[in-house]
């Protein structure tokens, strides 16, 4: 096996990429497979140009930021110089998908990888997120939807490589084939909260699917979506969960409308995780409490666990991004809503009221909607009552959880 590395192997990024986080989880890797032999695409696939670039660059810049580990396994590590991921010759001689499982779980320096093809250009963020989260005690862990697996969007842990190595070898060529004698999980993806999984798994193995999902990614570019900043845009492309802030100036009423909006998601069936942003510092625990002594005595961090909740208290020098403290969240949830936060990258709702302010705190370009008892005709997006909690939740379902 060798192993090709350009100068910013290893970052996870292209050189001067933004970030809004730290990498998620340092446990798993990320492994995009572009050894394939792309005889239906009849050109190598992996380069084939998408959105300014090529596909494969496509899958890095979209999801390699999600891991501190990311790498590239393919069968001719010379084609991918200059990518800014390390690139991995395949194991082994054989043939098959199953060759570049085997070899992204025997080179990945964690235990376990996420093994992602490279020609499966609408996987998110999001969906990689919870695989990886999910898949903790597992020797596979794999999406499912009907009687339809996805095993090159799937976990796999250093337990697989005898029982892989010994598939190949006998002239195994099914990946999944072998999932009964292993641990296997499933991510069960019928209940839509990642969307349509046809959508999500569309594979690009010819002229013609590759032109669909280069009409395809134009479409859900555009319209409001390319009325935004591209800082929120990449934002939005690289959150692993939806992120939408209530901002405006102060006493305009955020509180109010945050709370009406997520108890109505709430009645809806959604899971929301609220962030409160406090400028002006704040404290958790009372003076002369157990906890409160344990951070006057000097420990960083602090917790306090009862059997329906817990806490950590953690003492920082500098303020953490948004998206850090979304990614921070580990019970599941659909959505983050944050009140303020106006100077992140997150798309917004602006709350206004005449009373306070007859303008507005942002710009058009950050905004998906306005909540307010007066009309903003220079800001061309959607425009609600301060208490019309229903079409507010409307929007941020259609728009944030839906994306359209």
């Amino acid at each position: 096996m060798t192993e090709e590395r350009s100068e910013a192997a290893g970052s996870g990024t292209e050189p001067g990429a933004s970030r809004h986080w730290e990498s998620h989880r340092s446990d798993i890797s990320l492994a995009l497979l572009a050894g394939g032999l792309s005889t239906r695409m009849g050109e190598d696939k992996a380069s084939a140009p998408f959105v300014g670039g090529t596909l494969l660059e496509w899958m890095r810049d979209r999801l390699a930021s999600v891991f501190p580990h990311a790498f590239v396994v393919t069968r001719d590590p010379s084609r991918f110089q200059g990518l800014g991921l390390p690139v991995v010759n395949d194991a082994l001689s054989e043939i098959g998908s199953a060759v570049g499982v085997y070899t992204a779980v025997l080179a990945a320096p964690t235990e376990r990888v996420l093994c992602v093809a490279c020609d499966m250009p609408f996987v998110t963020p999001r969906l990689l997120w919870e695989l990886a989260d999910k898949s903790v005690g597992f020797d596979v862990f794999v999406p499912r939807h009907g009687e339809y697996l996805q095993p090159l969007c799937a976990v796999y842990g250093k337990g697989t490589l005898a029982a892989y190595l010994q598939f190949i070898r006998s002239g195994g060529r099914r990946i999944f084939d072998i999932y009964p004698d292993l641990k296997t999980g499933h991510l069960e993806m019928d209940d839509g909260r990642h969307g349509d999984p046809a959508q999500l798994f569309m594979n690009v193995n010819t002229p013609t699917e590759l032109e669909a999902a280069r009409r395809r990614l134009a479409e859900d570019q555009g319209g409001w979506r390319a009325a935004l900043q591209p800082r929120i845009q990449a934002f939005m492309n690289a959150s692993p969960l939806p992120v939408v802030s209530f901002i405006g100036k102060k006493k305009s009423g955020k509180t109010t409308v945050v709370l009406g909006v997520l108890k109505e998601l709430q009645d809806r069936g959604y899971r929301v995780a609220a962030l409160k942003h406090d400028t002006h510092g704040f404290e958790v625990d009372v003076p002369g409490t157990d906890s409160y002594r344990f951070r006057e005595a000097g420990a960083v961090v602090v917790g306090i666990s009862s059997p329906d909740k817990y806490v950590w208290l953690n003492t920082i020098e500098e303020e953490r991004p948004l998206g850090e403290l979304a990614r921070q969240i580990r019970e599941p949830v659909d959505l983050v809503i944050t009140e303020g936060f106006k100077k992140q990258d997150a798309p917004k709702i602006e709350v206004s009221r005449r009373e306070r302010s007859t303008e507005l705190v942002s710009t058009p370009a950050e905004l998906i909607g306005i909540a307010s008892d007066q009309s903003f005709p220079d800001h061309p997006v959607p425009q609600f009552a301060l208490d019309d909690f229903r079409a507010l939740a409307d929007l941020v379902e259609q728009r944030i959880l839906g994306g359209v």
